[in-house]
């Protein structure tokens, strides 16, 4: 092996050791920028950390190979923003990230058997919610009379969708 060849060998793996470097700086920094806009959004360290690799990249592209190819880097490396921010953007994009699940369901609500002036029991404290027993439903219940504690006997006042307004049976209804 002559010398030449050697050093043009060490200058071939250094060019490409220099390339790599510039395009992995590159690389991580669009990748943290995308990750900052669709991962991490409000804070900013992500994107921070992405914009200053690629300002690293392309100080090392004007520093290891002039400025004219600088100037390429830097076109290159706008070009790839654009397109990439376009990609990320997209409508499609954002559906393939979105959770896509609709809830159909509703609270489960309170038997039409109960009416208003039905009597119940407490089946643990009203504090003032809480649930009743009425007949052979368990229902939530709203107390007017404040806090009722447990096994006591209470009456409908009002009847709603998802619960009851209770009062104690010995109270008057105001």
């Amino acid at each position: 092996m002559c010398g030449g060849d050697a050093v043009s060998l060490s200058k071939l793996n250094q060019s490409v050791m220099e390339w790599g470097a510039l395009f992995l700086l590159l690389g991580i920094g669009f990748i943290m920028v995308v990750l900052e806009f669709l991962v991490f959004p409000g804070t900013s360290v992500v994107g921070l950390v992405g914009v200053a690799c690629m300002g690293c990249g392309i100080y090392l592209g004007y520093k290891f190979f002039g400025v004219p190819a600088g100037h390429f880097i830097v076109l290159g490396t706008a070009v790839a923003g654009i397109f990439l921010t376009w990609y990320s953007l997209r409508a499609r994009t954002w559906k393939r990230l979105s959770l896509d699940t609709r809830i159909d369901s509703k609270v489960e609500g309170v038997d039409p058997a109960v009416k208003a002036g039905d009597a119940g029991i407490t089946v643990g404290r009203l504090a003032p919610m809480g649930k009743v027993k009425v007949g052979d439903c368990v229902v939530e219940a709203l107390s007017e009379s404040g806090y009722v504690d447990t096994n006591r006997e209470v009456e409908i006042v009002k009847v709603y969708a998802d619960k009851i307004i209770v009062k104690l049976k010995t109270e008057e209804h105001g």
